[in-house]
């Protein structure tokens, strides 16, 4: 069969498929269908296409007016066998693709696909409706499906029932087909010589055993093997102890083949079904393929070999906007191995910013001139002339033009801003310990050695960046990026890093929150230290409680690619804009609206001098009716508070008290004795930048007896707004 390849960056797929590893399940209970785990293996800077049937002579895959490619290294999901062809399911950017790609550039783990597992029964066993204890049992001619032991099952899938393990099986039984569930740890799975294929399921890591009959776990040297979630194994065998199955597997373990067992309810057989009839239509799995905000980036063709005009052309037929051209050309012409695509969000711009501007949502420094800071209801305090804090006492709420400035990516269109729309996935080939060290560099972490006791109970001493590598594996998320991460949270200076991961806050011995995970805004005793640590000390998910450095980097990068890189949220943009369709603005990593500049520069460093020599992807978000030209930087600012603090007449009372807060809307009565010359009214301004006017001795002797006059203070802000406030001055009858 020709190859069906176009030519295209290769590089494309370290975004896309690195970052969804696509085998759906759910933990505690729902069934894991037919499907198995592919990895696109194309060669020379090719790609492939995707197309809508299997075979050459159905047309490609088209997603938002785009054809569709995957490239090489690039995981999908293969949901069938066709021929010699593969049904697959993958995602691109949030939005899930289905389609065909030839079988002969995808690569499994056991060399081919398994489209049949089958197993004898060790016991006498019922076949039930349902995957539950409690469930009706299946019956033919109203008797209850009974298998005798030794009878041959196909298994057509797996279903937890908490931790207990259901195979959903197709039997003949007195010459009926039946299928129904049966607990796995009746049946013996017929494992040829080669092994079947699997894969780990588990939101934790997955302890192995050499012997599980007696609890001993596997390690290598001092450091305990463990599995990790959408790890490929290979099923070697199966081993059942005391009513509990466990499977023994090979797999790879710090660069080296190891075997040992796992238990059977974190390891799940890959079946894929066997289509018989070719597709004749393209597959509509998504019908939002076309339809925001969860459009697939476009895979533009953007060669190094294009022209400044064809690669302009390219980034306008898929989508950028004029206004980002001309950045993304001059990126182009000095860095050719960079793609660009556009994650069209199809939101308004104004109910973005809208929606990002509540108050308390993005922070920023009190330090900061008063243009970035917000004077909305709840962010300033009108009667004090300061603003509210959200953490600590130095977080206040960012200005409506801060958060458009910020939120604008036209503003961040350069070799240093464009890394905070970096895809965060792992990627072996680009991320190295040394790239981690060049982010820690300047910190108390750099090159530096830390010790910690495993769970084996041994003492193990291991560099920071090294820990890094082991959570960016697990996690699935860049290294660079947890990297950039830890130094935004909790680094002060290259000798000191915040009370969080000190491990001896009171209350907290030794626990430890790289990532200020919990860290929730406040202002009460504690702060948001005591909330993330306070988080960190409890639960049990993510290898909480983090006892040590190390527990806290990797439970916690665990976190971060579960919440935040997995589901979408996959730019450090993405992760404090959340533009996305889950949880849209609510579901934020950071409060600090200056975050994602701050950490593209550190993942900018990280790369060094070989920024431009891999092949990187950015996903650059794209809104409607955004303004013609990028959003202003917020500079200077004046005060706009026209407030009056204190307001009298000297040695008299008004009728009613003067209030702090009084808008000018009142007037205030002072009356006096009717031979009275003068009065003194004195008041002062609530913002010392205001000036005042009208204050002073007022001249009243022509005033006369039963009579009043009005005189008007004025305080004006310095930004121009006057506010008014009245006395009337009543002279008393004689």
């Amino acid at each position: 069969m020709k190859r069906d390849t176009r030519r295209f960056i290769a590089a494309v797929t370290v975004f896309f498929g690195i970052v969804f590893a696509v085998f759906f399940w759910k933990e505690n209970r729902g069934e894991v269908g037919a499907s198995a785990v592919g990895t696109v293996s194309v060669t020379g800077g090719t790609v492939l296409n995707v197309r809508t049937g299997p075979g050459t002579g159905y047309p490609v895959l088209i997603s938002g007016g785009t054809k569709v490619t995957i490239s090489n290294g690039m995981t999908v999901t293969i949901t069938a066998e066709n021929g010699s062809w593969y049904h697959v399911k993958f995602k691109q950017n949030a939005n899930t693709l289905t389609g065909y790609v030839s079988a002969k550039y995808i690569k499994v783990q056991t060399g081919s696909v398994v489209t049949a597992v089958y197993g004898k029964t060790n016991k006498a066993v019922k076949i039930r409706e349902t995957a539950t204890s409690t469930g009706k049992y299946l019956t033919v001619n109203s008797k209850n499906v009974s298998l005798v032991s030794g009878k041959k099952v196909r298994i057509l899938s797996e279903t937890l029932e908490g931790t207990k393990k259901w195979y959903r099986i197709s039997v003949t039984y007195n010459n009926v087909k039946c299928k129904g569930y049966i607990p796995a740890v009746y049946v013996g799975v017929t494992v040829p010589k080669n092994g079947l294929p699997g894969i780990i399921k588990s939101t934790s890591a997955v302890s192995t055993y050499t012997d599980p009959a007696n609890k001993k776990l596997a390690y290598q040297g001092s450091k305990k093997i463990t599995l990790t979630n959408k790890e490929q194994v290979t099923i070697l065998s199966e081993l059942i102890i005391s009513s509990k199955k466990y499977i023994y597997v090979q797999f790879t373990f710090n660069n080296k083949t190891v075997k040992a067992y796992a238990p059977s309810s974190k390891v799940f057989l890959q079946i894929v079904k066997k289509e018989t009839t070719a597709a004749t239509a393209a597959p509509t799995a998504s019908s939002k393929a076309t339809q925001a905000p969860t459009t697939a980036p476009a895979a533009t063709p953007q060669t190094a070999g294009m022209t400044s005009a064809e690669f302009k052309k390219s980034l306008k037929d898929a989508g950028f906007p004029d206004s980002y051209l001309a950045a993304l050309v001059s990126l182009h012409e000095k860095y050719p191995l960079w793609s660009f695509v556009p994650y069209k969000t199809g939101l308004s711009w104004n109910t973005v910013i809208k929606n990002e501007s509540k108050v308390g949502l993005n922070l920023l420094s009190n330090s900061k001139s008063l243009d970035w800071k917000s004077f909305e209801d709840g962010a300033y305090n009108w009667k004090t002339d300061t603003f509210i804090p959200f953490d600590g006492s130095t977080w206040v709420t960012a200005s409506e033009k801060a958060v458009k400035y910020y939120m604008d990516p036209r503003n961040f269109l350069d070799d240093r801003g464009i890394f905070q729309f970096e895809s965060l996935a792992y990627h072996s080939d680009i991320h190295t310990q040394d790239g981690v060290e060049n982010i820690l560099n300047n910190t108390p972490m750099y090159k530096k050695t830390y010790t910690y006791t495993n769970t084996a109970g041994k003492s193990v001493s291991e560099k920071y960046s090294q820990t890094f590598m082991t959570a960016a594996k697990e996690s699935e998320v860049s290294p660079y990026h947890l990297a950039a991460r830890v130094k935004q949270e909790v680094v002060i200076s290259a000798t000191l890093m915040s009370s969080s991961v000190s491990g001896n806050v009171a209350g907290y011995k030794g626990i430890y929150n790289f990532y200020n995970i919990g860290a929730n805004n406040s202002t009460v005793a504690g702060g948001a230290v005591a909330n993330g640590l306070k988080w960190a000390s409890t639960g049990t998910t993510y290898l909480r409680p983090w006892k040590s450095p190390y527990l806290s980097i990797v439970g916690g990068a665990s976190y971060i690619g579960k919440n935040y890189i997995n589901v979408g949220q996959n730019t450090v943009y993405l992760e404090k804009f959340n533009v996305t369709s889950k949880n849209r603005y609510t579901h934020q990593y950071m409060g600090n609206v200056e975050a994602p500049n701050s950490e593209a520069t550190k993942a900018r460093d990280a790369y060094g001098t070989m920024k431009g020599k891999v092949p990187l992807v950015f996903s650059i978000p794209v809104y409607n009716n955004m303004p013609e030209t990028p959003c202003e930087v917020p500079s200077g600012g004046k005060n706009p508070n026209n407030y009056l603090k204190t307001l009298a007449v000297t040695g008299y009372s008004f009728t009613s008290a003067f209030t702090l807060g009084d808008d000018g809307s009142k007037t205030y009565v002072c009356k006096v004795p009717a031979a009275t010359a003068s009065v003194k009214i004195t008041a002062t301004k609530v913002a010392s930048s205001a000036t005042l006017s009208g204050t002073g001795t007022k001249d009243i002797k022509s005033l006369a007896a039963g009579k009043s006059k009005t005189y008007t203070v004025k305080v004006t802000s310095e930004s121009g707004s006057a506010r008014s406030y009245k006395v009337k001055i009543t002279k008393k009858s004689s």
